[in-house]
């Protein structure tokens, strides 16, 4: 055999064994990636929806609290969707504040109880029944609502509508509702449960007419467990630093779309999703480079794109400046 041929084939041979060990290596270093464990924030992740859940989506058998004697019964049918876990939460608020006179249950949608009580009633999708009925009036902020305690929070009800049933029942049953530092908790912790808790959320949206403020920004926070809620809570932090630097002369509050004060906001200002709202408008112009003139909209499904937290920054900041030119 010829060098050369013999000189090709031993190239083979080494070019073969080095493309099987890259081989051996590559997958050895993959499995190796896939074994890591999770990185602080992956845990911290998974931690905060363990503990969201955790007590509160029902166990085949139900989640059942307080007295089988209550007059007041709350009877929730709900899917093991994250959406429901407002309701899940101020349900259990509930429970644990009225142990004697509420008797909370919560069932699975696709369970054996859950499903008999749905065809009890004929319903057909998540319910929360407070003694037989899902269909209430409601009277706040000099407004009267009908509620329907069906389908997900922020459609035909609000999480926090909850408190204020059970606590109009409790007067009808008993002559009397929660104690008044009872249901002040309660409207307190409802109101962290579906805005997340921020440190500049307030219960009421500012009165427009009556703040000394300059600049007056409302946001109506999404859900939690929403796409864009990040998005939001990051506004708000940018908002935390802005009130630091411009003090009394801005105003923010911050409360969420699922609640009676964000569905007025919302209803009034005609918006199609979650806004930030600054000085009463969610479209406006503020200059760019050169003297041009720029559009920024601060409202989901309004504008051609979705805007970013450094552009409310701007809108503020130009407001501002407005303002303290008269």
């Amino acid at each position: 055999m010829k060098r050369s041929s013999i000189g090709f084939i031993v190239f083979l041979v080494v070019a073969v064994g080095v493309i099987y060990g890259l081989s051996r290596l590559t997958s050895r270093a993959s499995q190796t990636e896939s074994s890591l464990p999770p990185t602080r924030e992956e845990t911290s992740e998974v931690q905060k929806t363990s503990v969201e859940g955790q007590g509160l989506m029902p166990t085949p058998a139900g989640n059942i609290k307080g007295s089988p004697e209550a007059k007041v019964k709350v009877v929730a049918v709900l899917p093991p969707s994250s959406c429901q876990f407002p309701t899940l939460r101020i349900l259990d608020e509930i429970a644990k504040a009225e142990p004697k006179r509420v008797r909370v249950e919560i069932y699975g949608m696709g369970s054996p109880k859950g499903t008999q009580i749905m065809q009890k009633y004929g319903a057909t999708c998540a319910s929360v029944f407070i003694n037989d009925k899902t269909e209430f009036t409601l009277t706040s902020g000099g407004q009267v609502r009908h509620v329907v305690c069906q389908k997900s929070p922020g459609m035909s009800y609000q999480s926090t509508d909850l408190i204020e049933i059970v606590h109009m029942e409790l007067k009808r049953l008993y002559g009397k509702g929660f104690d008044e530092k009872t249901l002040k908790q309660l409207r307190e912790k409802g109101k962290q449960i579906v805005t997340g808790g921020h440190g500049i959320a307030e219960p009421e949206a500012p009165k427009m007419g009556s703040s000394k403020a300059k600049v007056i920004v409302e946001v109506l926070m999404p859900m939690q467990q929403g796409t864009i809620y990040p998005l939001f809570a990051e506004t708000v932090r940018a908002l935390e630093r802005l009130k630091e630097k411009y003090g009394d002369d801005l105003s923010a509050s911050v409360y969420s779309i699922a609640t009676a004060e964000g569905q007025k906001r919302f209803r009034e200002l005609k918006l199609k999703g979650p806004a930030v709202i600054i000085n009463g408008k969610t479209v406006h112009e503020i200059l760019g480079p050169n003297n041009t003139k720029r559009k920024v909209v601060t409202a989901v499904g309004m504008g051609e794109r979705m805007f970013t937290t450094s552009e409310v920054t701007e809108v503020v900041d130009a407001y501002m400046k407005q303002a303290k030119k008269k």
